[in-house]
Protein backbone atom coordinates (compact mmCIF):
# COMPACT_ATOMS: atom_id res chain seq x y z
CA UNK A 1 0.00 0.00 0.00
CA UNK A 2 1.44 3.69 -1.00
CA UNK A 3 1.83 6.37 1.68
CA UNK A 4 -0.21 9.31 0.56
CA UNK A 5 2.02 12.24 0.57
CA UNK A 6 0.46 15.15 2.58
CA UNK A 7 0.65 18.70 0.86
CA UNK A 8 1.86 21.06 3.36
CA UNK A 9 -0.38 23.83 4.45
CA UNK A 10 0.07 27.24 2.54
CA UNK A 11 0.91 29.85 4.52
CA UNK A 12 -2.43 31.83 3.24
CA UNK A 13 -6.06 29.76 3.49
CA UNK A 14 -6.45 30.93 -0.24
CA UNK A 15 -3.04 30.93 -2.23
CA UNK A 16 -4.14 33.27 -4.73
CA UNK A 17 -5.12 35.68 -2.02
CA UNK A 18 -1.54 35.44 -0.87
CA UNK A 19 -0.50 36.29 -4.83
CA UNK A 20 -2.91 39.10 -5.45
CA UNK A 21 -2.06 40.86 -2.31
CA UNK A 22 1.98 40.45 -3.37
CA UNK A 23 0.63 42.03 -6.57
CA UNK A 24 -0.87 44.93 -4.86
CA UNK A 25 1.91 45.50 -2.51
CA UNK A 26 3.95 46.31 -5.45
CA UNK A 27 1.31 48.24 -7.60
CA UNK A 28 0.90 50.63 -4.21
CA UNK A 29 4.96 50.62 -3.69
CA UNK A 30 5.54 51.86 -7.48
CA UNK A 31 2.50 54.17 -7.40
CA UNK A 32 3.93 55.53 -4.30
CA UNK A 33 7.27 55.95 -6.41
CA UNK A 34 5.57 57.72 -9.09
CA UNK A 35 3.86 60.47 -6.69
CA UNK A 36 7.17 61.02 -4.68
CA UNK A 37 8.56 61.88 -8.23
CA UNK A 38 5.83 64.76 -8.79
CA UNK A 39 2.97 61.87 -9.92
CA UNK A 40 1.04 62.90 -13.27
CA UNK A 41 2.77 66.26 -14.03
CA UNK A 42 6.05 64.48 -14.00
CA UNK A 43 5.80 61.14 -14.57
CA UNK A 44 3.52 60.62 -17.56
CA UNK A 45 3.39 56.98 -17.59
CA UNK A 46 2.37 54.54 -14.59
CA UNK A 47 5.03 52.17 -13.06
CA UNK A 48 4.15 48.96 -13.27
CA UNK A 49 7.07 47.26 -12.71
CA UNK A 50 11.25 47.80 -12.46
CA UNK A 51 11.25 47.43 -16.73
CA UNK A 52 9.23 50.63 -16.27
CA UNK A 53 12.11 51.88 -14.21
CA UNK A 54 14.43 51.05 -16.65
CA UNK A 55 13.11 53.05 -19.37
CA UNK A 56 12.35 55.77 -16.93
CA UNK A 57 15.59 56.12 -16.03
CA UNK A 58 16.99 56.07 -19.72
CA UNK A 59 14.17 58.38 -20.71
CA UNK A 60 14.89 60.79 -18.58
CA UNK A 61 13.42 62.13 -15.57
CA UNK A 62 12.01 65.84 -15.36
CA UNK A 63 13.60 68.87 -13.66
CA UNK A 64 9.83 69.14 -12.05
CA UNK A 65 10.34 65.45 -10.41
CA UNK A 66 13.40 66.94 -8.08
CA UNK A 67 11.08 69.92 -6.82
CA UNK A 68 8.87 67.14 -5.41
CA UNK A 69 11.84 65.21 -4.10
CA UNK A 70 13.32 67.99 -2.32
CA UNK A 71 10.24 68.92 -0.86
CA UNK A 72 9.94 64.53 0.47
CA UNK A 73 13.52 64.75 1.90
CA UNK A 74 13.05 68.31 3.69
CA UNK A 75 16.08 69.62 2.04
CA UNK A 76 16.66 72.55 -0.46
CA UNK A 77 16.89 72.31 -4.38
CA UNK A 78 20.59 73.34 -3.63
CA UNK A 79 21.21 70.64 -0.87
CA UNK A 80 19.44 67.80 -3.69
CA UNK A 81 21.57 69.43 -6.47
CA UNK A 82 24.41 68.24 -4.21
CA UNK A 83 23.62 64.83 -3.89
CA UNK A 84 23.13 64.50 -7.24
CA UNK A 85 26.84 65.67 -8.19
CA UNK A 86 25.16 68.49 -9.94
CA UNK A 87 25.55 72.10 -9.85
CA UNK A 88 22.76 74.30 -8.68
CA UNK A 89 23.50 76.41 -11.46
CA UNK A 90 22.96 74.00 -13.69
CA UNK A 91 19.82 72.29 -12.63
CA UNK A 92 18.31 75.85 -12.10
CA UNK A 93 18.66 76.51 -15.55
CA UNK A 94 16.51 73.64 -16.74
CA UNK A 95 12.21 74.31 -17.29
CA UNK A 96 10.20 72.10 -15.46
CA UNK A 97 9.95 69.65 -18.35
CA UNK A 98 13.39 69.48 -19.33
CA UNK A 99 15.33 65.48 -19.22
CA UNK A 100 17.66 64.82 -16.77
CA UNK A 101 20.51 62.61 -17.96
CA UNK A 102 20.06 58.85 -17.29
CA UNK A 103 22.43 59.29 -14.36
CA UNK A 104 20.63 61.82 -12.45
CA UNK A 105 17.80 60.57 -13.25
CA UNK A 106 18.45 56.47 -12.19
CA UNK A 107 19.83 58.55 -9.01
CA UNK A 108 16.60 60.37 -8.48
CA UNK A 109 14.55 57.16 -8.60
CA UNK A 110 16.36 55.48 -6.26
CA UNK A 111 16.09 58.38 -4.05
CA UNK A 112 12.32 57.67 -4.31
CA UNK A 113 13.02 54.28 -3.76
CA UNK A 114 14.54 55.19 -0.20
CA UNK A 115 11.63 57.62 0.63
CA UNK A 116 8.66 55.38 -0.35
CA UNK A 117 10.41 52.55 1.85
CA UNK A 118 11.19 55.23 4.30
CA UNK A 119 7.23 55.94 4.38
CA UNK A 120 6.02 52.73 4.70
CA UNK A 121 8.15 51.74 7.70
CA UNK A 122 7.82 55.27 9.50
CA UNK A 123 4.10 56.48 8.56
CA UNK A 124 4.73 60.12 8.30
CA UNK A 125 6.63 62.34 6.07
CA UNK A 126 7.49 64.11 9.41
CA UNK A 127 8.63 60.77 10.62
CA UNK A 128 10.59 60.09 7.68
CA UNK A 129 11.86 63.24 7.10
CA UNK A 130 13.17 62.95 11.45
CA UNK A 131 15.06 59.40 11.04
CA UNK A 132 16.89 60.83 7.16
CA UNK A 133 18.05 63.57 8.95
CA UNK A 134 19.17 61.77 12.43
CA UNK A 135 22.43 60.02 13.33
CA UNK A 136 21.73 56.21 12.92
CA UNK A 137 23.98 54.41 15.05
CA UNK A 138 24.27 51.40 12.33
CA UNK A 139 25.14 53.75 9.52
CA UNK A 140 28.54 54.33 11.57
CA UNK A 141 26.80 57.37 12.98
CA UNK A 142 25.85 59.46 9.92
CA UNK A 143 22.69 60.71 9.12
CA UNK A 144 21.37 58.72 6.19
CA UNK A 145 20.40 62.09 4.16
CA UNK A 146 24.45 62.24 3.82
CA UNK A 147 24.66 58.31 2.19
CA UNK A 148 21.86 59.36 -0.73
CA UNK A 149 24.64 60.62 -3.01
CA UNK A 150 26.28 57.38 -3.75
CA UNK A 151 24.90 53.65 -4.90
CA UNK A 152 27.06 52.14 -1.91
CA UNK A 153 25.14 54.45 0.56
CA UNK A 154 21.85 53.98 -0.84
CA UNK A 155 22.27 50.23 -0.08
CA UNK A 156 23.93 50.58 3.35
CA UNK A 157 20.22 52.68 4.21
CA UNK A 158 18.46 50.40 2.56
CA UNK A 159 19.67 47.58 4.70
CA UNK A 160 18.87 48.96 7.95
CA UNK A 161 15.46 50.14 6.66
CA UNK A 162 15.19 46.15 5.89
CA UNK A 163 16.38 45.57 9.45
CA UNK A 164 13.80 47.93 11.44
CA UNK A 165 11.16 46.59 8.95
CA UNK A 166 11.91 43.15 10.59
CA UNK A 167 11.73 44.50 14.01
CA UNK A 168 15.87 44.41 14.56
CA UNK A 169 17.49 46.76 16.43
CA UNK A 170 19.13 49.25 14.30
Amino acid sequence: MAKSIKKPKPYFNDEEDHYSSIVQEAAVHYESMRVILGGNKSVLKPIAGDADLVDLSRKGVRKSSLKSLSNYLGITMEALSGILHSSYRNIQRKDDDELLDVYKSEQAIEIAQVISKCLDIFGTKENMQQWLHSSVISLGGRKPIDLLDTSFGIRMIFNVLNRLEHGVYS
